[in-house]
């Protein structure tokens, strides 16, 4: 028996805004089981933990959209979760701080899709760029992030306690017009 795939390439994906507590349950939920079965082998499990129980807690979750820290949407596919988005309007520049998506939701065109979305959000609030960071041994990620275009800036280590740190680089994307 095979087992029905639940994304395909024909699939328009839909970004729906988290505010309700059922919308950050489900939030929680995601990034739970895709942190252990992504950055299990990249961070290890000691880091993976903390980073569940301190940055991406249903706790820290609600916090961050009830204080306009971060805009969160789910990532929907035919109704869907397929993973999670966050990001950030800075001053001259649209800030992609979450992308995350389920194993069986990668390599579907996902990813291109919704920078296509950020993109065309950046303009139409007048952005200049796109930023984003990723983990340096992040090989999936950045391949990708370079094959759309993004350039790497710089690198960065930044504490997030408990001993541990966030080891990234950053990427930008600048916006054209003729984009």
């Amino acid at each position: 028996m095979t087992t029905p795939q639940l994304f395909s390439r024909e699939t328009s994906l839909r970004l729906e805004p988290v505010e309700s507590m059922e919308q950050i349950n489900e939030l929680s939920r995601l990034a739970d089981i895709i942190w252990h079965e992504y950055y299990l082998p990249i961070l290890g499990p000691d880091q993976v933990t903390y980073m569940l129980e301190n940055i991406q807690s249903r706790a820290n979750l609600e916090e961050d959209i009830e204080t306009g820290k971060l805009d969160y949407f789910l990532i929907k596919s035919e109704g869907q979760s397929a993973g999670y988005l966050a990001i950030q309007l800075q001053d001259d520049k649209l800030f992609i701080s979450k992308l995350y998506l389920l194993k069986e939701a990668r390599g579907q065109g996902y990813a291109y899709q919704i920078m296509q979305k950020m993109v065309d959000l950046a303009k139409q609030e007048r952005k200049k760029v796109l930023e984003l960071t990723v983990n340096k041994y992040n090989e999936g990620s950045i391949a990708f992030y370079e094959k759309y275009g993004f350039v790497r800036t710089e690198s960065i280590v930044s504490p997030i306690g408990g001993g541990f740190v966030m080891d990234d680089y950053v990427y930008q994307f600048p916006l054209t017009p003729e984009q």
